[in-house]
């Protein structure tokens, strides 16, 4: 049921969902850490903790910290919380955490330059550490990788790479047949 918004406005905010999301000129066009960094808390009360960030609000400007700026939440009892509460990380302004040089192992401001590849030619964006110009690389995100498993359903590697086509010259890759049902019978051919 949609209400119209002259009825919205009466609700109160618990009964309608707000848009926390900052408007778009004001949303950071170049971030300077990725999920997978390690960053310092320079302020608040977790301050000099360091953590991997676990996900970024690009809506917001803010990254959550593994294991930092935690909030307890009430949640239904379970087993997993019998005691009703559970504790959550809750989001940090980006500009309240530095990157972590690798070199140094202490927060630093970062640099972006733009390399090319002398191979490829392609450019991109690299970081660097502004005290030491160490380049901080950017840490692949293979989280995903770990929900990965065989199933029923999925083909044997054997058969993957099996062999199954050996061209030769005048034969034709599918038969005539195949190729007939194909081709799109509705094209003009003038």
């Amino acid at each position: 049921m949609r209400l119209h918004r002259s009825i919205l406005h009466m609700l109160s905010s618990r009964a309608r969902p707000r848009d926390k999301s900052l408007p778009k000129d004001l949303r950071l066009q170049r971030w300077k850490v990725v999920k997978g960094d390690t960053v310092m808390i320079v302020s608040g009360k977790d301050r000099g903790q360091t953590g991997p960030i676990t996900q970024i609000s690009r809506k917001t400007n803010c990254v959550y910290v593994k294991g930092l700026k935690l909030a307890t939440k009430c949640v239904p009892k379970s087993d997993e919380s019998p005691s009703g509460t559970t504790l959550v990380e809750m989001p940090i302004h980006v500009s309240n955490v530095a990157l972590i040089d690798p070199s140094t192992k202490m927060p630093t401001k970062v640099r972006l330059e733009l390399h090319a590849n002398p191979e490829t030619q392609r450019k991109e964006l690299r970081r660097y550490a502004v005290g030491t110009g160490t380049y901080i690389p950017r840490v692949p995100d293979l989280s995903y990788q770990e929900a990965w498993a065989d199933g029923d359903a999925d083909t044997d590697p054997d058969v993957v790479n099996k062999v199954s086509f050996e061209p030769r010259a005048g034969v034709a890759p599918f038969p005539v047949g195949v190729m007939s049902e194909i081709k799109n019978r509705y094209k003009k051919h003038y």
